[in-house]
């Protein structure tokens, strides 16, 4: 009997090292971030991905930098804040109108950059995003109205509270994650339909638990992280059949960001349209891009639509030096890429 019970804590003591270990690994990985470069990808996917859960602090949700809007869901809170995360320490100051700019560039902008996160600059300081960049080197007047997590359509409605009276170009950041809402504003009636007041609140308090620390957390998230995304992490099973799902998605992704803009409420036709995909990191050109030239060059659309300027990021940036390793948003060296990509473009106008 005894020797039974010295196998079992034996056994017991072997698995709580492994774990203590694991739990280790991903507090280490998470605190200095530049490990990265040398972790196998599926160890990155993971530790990214568990920082993402459970880790990751969300400007969107954090009551000193943002609040509830009846509109558009939440806008940044007007003033000075502070975000912060694991590789960044950066001031914010917001505006009237709810983004991360100053009260002088609601003033009749020459130049509007809407998109998500990476147009609003997550990660490097106010003056390092691609939009004041390239103020600062074309001498326009450029307004940043890029809200974290915004996807077309809530870009379009924060764009009518814009003076545009001297608007020249319209410059859009599109990302991924932008399919379900303009999906939802097509289903509705091309009506925009935002989360309730509870909601927020409630992401709120989430946002608030992912501060808090308890033995076992990071593993206990990976375990999470693991089983939800097992297909994605591993490349085994079904996984071909998700990536061919996901390039059909793609084609309807095309169709439903054009209907946003035809359906915006505003009169573009003086405006020159950019638009660029922000997360791919492809040397050719992704399938929303591709699809979207071919959409717009076949189809019947008014001139403003069809002679949009489309960029791809994923040409000009590089994985290793031009992003954070955790958050994989633009660091300030990405920025910079961006702006002169886009301020190409504006030289052949």
């Amino acid at each position: 009997m005894n020797k039974i019970i010295k196998v079992i804590l034996t056994n017991i003591l072997v698995v709580t090292c492994f774990l203590g270990m694991v739990e280790l690994f991903l507090y280490v990985t998470l605190s200095y971030p530049e490990i990265h470069k040398i972790l196998p990808s599926v160890v990155n996917k993971i530790t990214r991905r568990v920082y993402f859960h459970c880790d990751m602090n969300t400007v969107t949700y954090m009551p000193e930098c943002a609040k509830f809007d009846s509109s558009l869901g939440y806008t940044l809170r007007p003033g000075k804040c502070v975000f912060s995360c694991r590789e960044f320490t950066t001031p914010y100051l917001i505006n009237s109108l709810g983004v991360r700019d100053t009260e002088e560039a609601l003033n009749s902008p020459q130049i509007v950059v809407v998109g998500d996160s990476y147009a609003m600059g997550w990660g490097v300081q106010q003056n390092e995003t691609f939009a004041k960049i390239i103020e600062a080197k074309t001498g326009m007047s450029v307004l940043n109205a890029g809200v974290a997590s915004y996807g077309t359509a809530r870009e379009m409605i924060l764009l009518q509270k814009v003076k545009r009276d001297r608007l020249k170009y319209l410059i859009i950041q599109y990302c991924d994650n932008d399919y379900e809402e303009n999906l939802s504003f097509l289903n509705s009636g091309n009506k925009l339909i935002t989360m309730k007041e509870d909601t927020y609140e409630r992401l709120v308090r989430s946002q608030g638990a992912k501060k808090d620390y308890y033995l076992g957390k990071f593993i206990l998230c990976a375990a999470y992280v693991i089983k939800t995304n097992f297909n994605y992490l591993f490349k085994v099973g079904d996984y071909k059949t998700f990536q061919a799902n996901r390039y059909n998605l793609q084609k309807d992704e095309v169709e439903v960001f054009i209907n946003v803009l035809l359906n915006s409420g505003m009169d573009l036709t003086n405006v020159q349209l950019l638009v660029f995909k922000a997360n791919s990191f492809d040397p050719g050109e992704s399938n929303f891009v591709i699809s979207l030239k071919k959409k717009i060059a076949s189809g019947q659309y008014p001139p403003f639509i069809k002679n949009m300027i489309i960029m791809d990021a994923g040409r000009y940036l590089n994985e290793n030096t031009d992003i954070f390793y955790l958050n994989l948003h633009y660091n300030q060296r990405g920025n910079q890429v961006i702006a002169e990509m886009i301020m190409e473009h504006l030289a052949t106008k």
